[in-house]
């Protein structure tokens, strides 16, 4: 497994002209990110301290994309015929999430400036905290959908994806070569998300047939 990693990692270094676009790139892909970037940067020889300011970057990039132009998209999709059902099987999920960070900061907040405070925090705590589907890409829809100012939620974002590529440089570090460990669970947690998508999506068209 770890002899299969290592030449798949070799194979996307020769695609990109250099280490620093290499890491950017790799780090700014969805699910994949800071926790695949790093592991797979540092197992290519990368310096650690390198690998984790070019994959933490990729938030200025990622971050005001989605922000801007997500749910103008999902709107467009939700117009489709093709891609109706899938467009609103992500509002649900996104907004949900939203929603989840909302009344928790409802619930501890006093004054607007504490909600603001408690709705930032949540966005951060999302982000930096590297569990399944918590990473910047799933973090900037979620803020796409959040009632909250646009700069608070771009720092909370940014913010939030420096502290989660932190804990996976630590967690890089403390498995040294067993670091592929890391790949091996972000791969099973891709396909965890994806085949959770599509069964969602064939119980909905299943409900459509049967009405």
């Amino acid at each position: 497994m770890e002899d299969w990693i290592s030449q798949m990692v070799a194979s996307l270094r020769e695609v990109f002209s250099n280490d620093a676009l290499f890491v950017f790139v790799i780090s700014a892909l969805p699910m994949i990110e800071v926790r695949g970037a790093i592991p797979v940067a540092v197992s290519s020889g990368i310096p650690m301290g390198t690998a984790y300011i070019l994959s933490s970057a990729s938030a200025f990039l990622v971050a005001p994309m989605l922000m801007g132009i997500f749910r103008p998209l999902l709107n467009a999709l939700k117009k489709t015929k093709t891609f109706k059902r899938l467009a609103g099987v992500l509002e649900q999920t996104f907004s949900a999430k939203a929603d989840k960070i909302e009344k928790k900061a409802e619930e501890k907040a006093s004054s607007h400036k504490r909600n603001i405070f408690y709705k930032s925090l949540g966005l951060f705590l999302f982000v930096a905290i590297p569990l399944p589907m918590t990473g910047i890409w799933t973090g900037s829809v979620v803020a796409a959908f959040l009632d909250l100012n646009y700069w608070y939620s771009i720092l909370s974002l940014i913010a939030g994806n420096f502290v989660a590529a932190g804990i996976i440089l630590l967690f890089t570090y403390v498995l040294g070569g067993y670091s592929y460990i890391i790949l091996i669970v972000l791969a099973v947690f891709i396909l965890i998300s994806i085949a959770g998508v599509a069964v969602t999506l064939h119980q909905k068209n299943k409900s459509v047939k049967n009405k």
